[in-house]
């Protein structure tokens, strides 16, 4: 009889591996990586889009003035 429950424990053991290696071939185990590699790329655009502005406003011949006149003003 312990012989027949050990068998029995390997074939259930050797399934449920069987069972996980598909799951991960098949990417239904990803799902939880995919979201938070969407959010970093939208967290990504985001910064993207801020530093374009900075950029903007920086390189404005206003901005130069205007720190010219806070330069004079100290």
């Amino acid at each position: 009889m312990h012989v027949f429950e050990f068998a029995l424990a390997i074939i259930a053991l050797v399934s449920v591996v069987k069972l996980i290696d598909t799951a991960l071939r098949q990417g239904y185990l990803r799902r939880r990586e995919n979201k938070v590699d969407t959010d970093l790329v939208a967290r990504l655009h985001e910064v993207e889009e801020r530093v374009r502005v900075l950029e903007r406003i920086v390189t404005d011949e206003r901005f130069d003035l205007k720190q010219q006149f806070k330069d004079l003003g100290s």
